[in-house]
């Protein structure tokens, strides 16, 4: 693997990561994984870090329904945060 595809790999484990303490690391995986087939049409092994916004986008509804509106900006945050956004 080379080191622009550890780096993408690295963004969706750094999502799921942060995802993991609000909501588990399986269910976290799970969701970057659908959230950016989903919202950006391809796997999350492709994610970089422009792909933040409109992951963080897509993972806000399911994340209000789980942890409530306020602690959904609080991981939103703490995502963006996490890549210097």
């Amino acid at each position: 693997m080379t080191d622009a595809a550890d780096a993408r790999g690295a963004v969706a484990d750094r999502i799921a990561g942060r995802l993991s303490r609000y909501i588990g690391p399986h269910t976290a995986r799970v969701a970057v994984s659908t959230f950016s087939q989903k919202a950006l049409g391809r796997g999350s092994e492709t994610l970089t870090v422009d792909d933040i916004g409109p992951m963080t986008q897509a993972l806000r509804p399911m994340l209000r329904t789980l942890v409530g509106k306020q602690r959904c900006e609080i991981v939103v945050q703490h995502i963006l945060m996490e890549f210097g956004l």
